[in-house]
């Protein structure tokens, strides 16, 4: 489908807006460890620990894709639930399979997510003019919805984001919603698709030989 790919941008694009705003007030941040229990502190945590860190490296000039990779592996993968993010990307699926084989699609998912935003991360730079505000957040016992306004500076408008997040031992990201449409969906539609096409059983050797 193709508004797939732009969809995976803005997701992107605004997931790095987001930060933006906490990282020019306040880098160096302050560690998700120490900043209170509680899904907007933690959030607000999250982002601007994982954008301090791409200031930090794009103030050295070391921006490349090598180097980006490396600080994505470090200061985004840890803050995503991809084991539960994963669970529901493949919903009535997730039930039928055995351990090994969840872990074959969680790391196929964390690779597709690294390879669709590493190059637009190594290449954005502008963030003189982005403006963010968290609105509000609701929480039902380890479940959090954190609502977030995006705008630019002298423009009208802004863009609404919703971060969902889940607490095990911390809270962590696992899903994001822009437009009524979410990352988890997208994959969704997407395993259906193939295991509908293919048989899980041939689409688990596929993402094998891949890796």
């Amino acid at each position: 489908m193709k508004f797939v790919p732009n969809i995976l941008k803005a997701f992107l694009i605004n997931l790095c807006f987001i930060g933006i705003i906490f990282a020019g007030e306040s880098c160096p941040s302050i560690s998700p460890k120490v900043a209170a229990d509680n899904p907007k502190d933690q959030t607000e945590a999250i982002l601007n620990d994982i954008v301090c860190s791409f200031i930090d490296l794009q103030s050295s000039n070391d921006g490349n894709l090598a180097s980006t990779l490396n600080l994505t592996k470090k200061k985004i993968l840890p803050y995503i639930d991809l084991e539960y993010f994963t669970e529901m990307a493949l919903s009535s699926h997730w039930n039928k399979l055995e351990l090994k084989e969840r872990k074959i699609f969680e790391r196929d998912i964390k690779n597709s997510l690294i390879q669709e935003y590493i190059s637009i991360l190594s290449s954005f730079t502008d963030w003189e003019n982005i403006q963010i505000t968290i609105n509000d957040y609701s929480q039902i016992e380890n479940f959090a919805n954190v609502k977030v306004s995006i705008s630019l500076k002298n423009e009208t408008g802004d863009t609404s984001v919703a971060l969902k997040l889940i607490r095990t031992n911390r809270w962590k990201i696992y899903d994001l919603d822009y437009q009524t449409i979410s990352i988890i969906d997208i994959k969704k539609m997407g395993y259906d698709s193939k295991i509908k096409r293919q048989g899980i059983e041939k689409l688990i050797q596929k993402m094998l030989k891949k890796s």
